[in-house]
This record gives C-alpha cells, sequence and structure tokens, in this order.
C-alpha cells in the first residue's frame, strides 16, 4: 500500500507543475498601475445601445430636462471619486455650456464600477430653439484619473417647438378648455399630477397607448373619446375647479 501511495505522489507532481506554469502563463494578473478607462452606456427605451438621443420640451411645464447618461469603468474601483472628463465636440457642436446646458455628476464614485452623467439641457436661456434644434457633441477625454475606451461620443440635440396647432385629439365637442398652447401645458400639468394617482393602471395604458403628451394619439380614437369620463373626473375638474377663468368649452361639471 505505501508502495502504492508514494507511486501516486510521484505520478502527480508533474502535473502539478505543469498546472501551475500553464495558469502563470493563462491568467494575468490585472496591472493596477495601469490608468483605468471609461465608455458610455447609453441604451433607449427599448434597451439598445445608442449614441444619440434627442428631446423637445414641448408640452413639458419643465425648465430643464435631464439626459443621463451612464457610464461604465473598464478597470478596478478606487478608494476615491474620480472625475470623467466630458467635453464638446467643436464640429457639431451648436449649443453653449450655460445657455443650453450644463453638465453634472461627471464621476466614477469611490468604490464603484459605474457612474452617470447629467447633461442638463436648459429652456428658459436660448429663445432660438423655438425655431431651430440646438446639438451638443460630447466625447470623454483623457485626465489624470481616466482615459477612454471604446464608445466615447454621445450626441445630444434638442428644442422647443410648440404645438400652436390644435392637435386633433384636442376635440372641439369635449368638455376641454380652448386650445392654446398654455392650456395643453395646464392640462398636462394636470393629467401627469392627478391620473395616476387616480388610477396607475389606466394611467399607464394611456400612455402605452398615446404615448408620453399623447403625441401618438388620433382625432377618432384619441383619449377623449376612449377616456373621457376618466379625464373629466381625475383631471378636468380639479383643472376647472382651480382655474375656472381659462377659455372653457364646456364646463367638464355637467
Amino acid at each position: 500500500m505505501k508502495l502504492i501511495t508514494i507511486k501516486n505522489i510521484a505520478l502527480c507532481a508533474p502535473l502539478a507543475l505543469a498546472f501551475m506554469g500553464c495558469t502563470e502563463d493563462d491568467y494575468k494578473l490585472y496591472d493596477t498601475t495601469q490608468k483605468d478607462s471609461v465608455f458610455f452606456e447609453y441604451r433607449n427605451a427599448n434597451d439598445e445601445l445608442v449614441d444619440e438621443v434627442s428631446y423637445n420640451f414641448g408640452y413639458d411645464i419643465a425648465t430643464v430636462y435631464t439626459v443621463d447618461i451612464p457610464v461604465t469603468l473598464m478597470g478596478v474601483p478606487k478608494d476615491h471619486d474620480r472625475t470623467i472628463n466630458v467635453v464638446p465636440v467643436a464640429e457639431g457642436t451648436t449649443m453653449t455650456e450655460g445657455v443650453n446646458y450644463t453638465i453634472t455628476g461627471n464621476t466614477i464614485p469611490a468604490n464603484a464600477v459605474s457612474g452617470t452623467v447629467h447633461v442638463n439641457l436648459l429652456r428658459d436661456k436660448d429663445p432660438g430653439i423655438r425655431q431651430e434644434e440646438k446639438t451638443l457633441v460630447l466625447t470623454i477625454a483623457e485626465n489624470d484619473d481616466l482615459k477612454s475606451v471604446g464608445e466615447n461620443s454621445m450626441t445630444i440635440t434638442y428644442s422647443d417647438f410648440r404645438v400652436e396647432v390644435r392637435p386633433d385629439w384636442w376635440t372641439t365637442y369635449s368638455c376641454l378648455p380652448v386650445y392654446s398652447f398654455e392650456n395643453a401645458q395646464l392640462f398636462f400639468h394636470y393629467f401627469y399630477d392627478k391620473a395616476p394617482k387616480a388610477d396607475i393602471s389606466i394611467f399607464n395604458e394611456m400612455i402605452e397607448k398615446y404615448g408620453e403628451y399623447f403625441v401618438k394619439a388620433s382625432n377618432m380614437q384619441g383619449p377623449m373619446a376612449m377616456y373621457e369620463p376618466f379625464l373629466r373626473n381625475y383631471v378636468l375638474i380639479p383643472m376647472y375647479n382651480e382655474n375656472p377663468d381659462i377659455s372653457w368649452q364646456k364646463s367638464p361639471l355637467f
């Protein structure tokens, strides 16, 4: 028995040495002295990686809209925040920092492997966005903390085109106010505030069917045709009670 054990050890020893040699060759340790890299990883509503995003304020009453751009680290976490050097590309950029946009959150936080760059689009400082889109092309430049790798370009366009012509779904026979862009903004202010609290399932159903701010709505099967009782009770009546002096086609109370 002892002879067999010694023989087995003798056979295993060279195999162990060979395995150790293979491990050293095939599995390199990450070089912690090299500079880590980052790249943009923006996904659209279909979970597709894209490098372009566009936004129009439209009926939105907000003065700032934020585009959140995920950034992924290729490297190892550190025990301190690291700045992502996000810079505009002159060619193709028609926005001005501080007038059309600001950038915040451009860091990889301590002990993290990702971050989110916030591009804040400003509405009220450039009246030119009422007539034409403005574009911002961003890239990741190298700094003392990080360098870029892979997808390092992002293009953002935005505008404030106003819907001055009454959309088809804003019917003249319903209990909506007389159409104006300002009245439509007010309607959506109440819609996004009141409808989800009244019934979140119906609210989500309407958003799925007609899109944000009813961009996919049509006249014949629009929201006022299919959801008039819900909208009257939970959106238009509160809107009427608090704004009776705007021009109404007819009172939603009757």
